[in-house]
């Protein structure tokens, strides 16, 4: 089964919204990634939501997000895995979620998503090579009813467009920023500190060799995996002075790539 992160195997123009970083009532879900399961409630609000999710262990983890069709459980999930199929079954929805979290590493999602079932799954493989999700990784949950919680008002908007990424002068420390897809297709917020000496050649490699292995060429500090053409999520981060970010996009046939470092 494909990952998630990959689709279920996953210099720019300013654009500021001033705003108090504030969601308006939604309750926040609490998600902890460890060696080798999601820590959350079985079931929230639907309507706006609010997960805030942590990487509270040793190794890298991602929080790829799905909903499953009426009648489908976890169980249904588990099978397709075990078979061993590399596309995603027609009653999962890929809605995409947050992508590699280094240790230690936190963020706030904020958007709007149906009521139903869904689960998040981390198919990163371990230091043995056997994906996560295999270990036990995987958590499903309901959302139920409408938060009637409203969007948060951003303090910065970040643009993904057919040219790459809108990205307007940050500030360091924390903040919410609108991820917005403004963009004809599906697009990805792929956001990571390199450390000092690597290049983007250095992740290609650590990918190719197994994100379980090796020694991570960067800091992972998530974002958002997939959008729709036309959606905005909201994320709240502390970004740090002096450090430069990336933001990547593979899921065209031109990757996107644009840096950014907070004043």
């Amino acid at each position: 089964m494909m990952r998630v992160a990959a689709g279920f195997a996953t210099t720019a123009a300013a654009v500021t919204v001033a705003g108090c970083g504030s969601d308006e009532g939604a309750q926040a879900v609490d998600v902890q990634g460890d060696e080798y399961a999601f820590v959350m409630p079985d079931e929230a609000e639907a309507g706006v939501v609010r997960f805030d999710v942590s990487n509270t262990g040793e190794e890298l983890h991602e929080f790829a997000l799905g909903r499953l069709a009426e009648g489908k459980t976890l169980d249904d999930v588990k099978a397709a895995i075990a078979s061993g199929q590399e596309d995603a079954p027609d009653w999962f929805e890929d809605v995409g979620g947050v992508p590699l979290l280094s240790p230690g590493e936190e963020l706030g999602l904020t958007r709007q998503l149906e009521a139903g079932t869904y689960v998040f799954l981390c198919f990163i493989p371990s230091p043995k090579g056997v994906p996560h999700v295999e270990l036990g990784m995987l958590k499903a949950f309901e959302l139920k009813g409408d938060s009637g919680a409203k969007l948060p008002e951003p303090d910065a908007v970040i643009v993904a467009n057919d040219a790459g990424y809108e990205i307007p002068t940050l500030s360091s420390g924390e903040q919410t920023i609108e991820l917005r897809n403004a963009d004809d297709r599906e697009r990805e917020f792929f956001l990571v500190a390199l450390e000092p000496g690597t290049e983007l050649d250095d992740l290609d490699r650590f990918f190719e060799q197994g994100e379980g292995k090796g020694t991570p060429p960067a800091q992972f500090h998530g974002a958002m995996q997939t959008i729709p053409a036309g959606t905005s999520v909201f994320i709240d981060i502390d970004l740090e002075a002096g450090v430069e970010y990336t933001l990547t996009d593979n899921t065209g046939d031109q990757p996107a790539v644009a840096t950014f470092t907070p004043e």
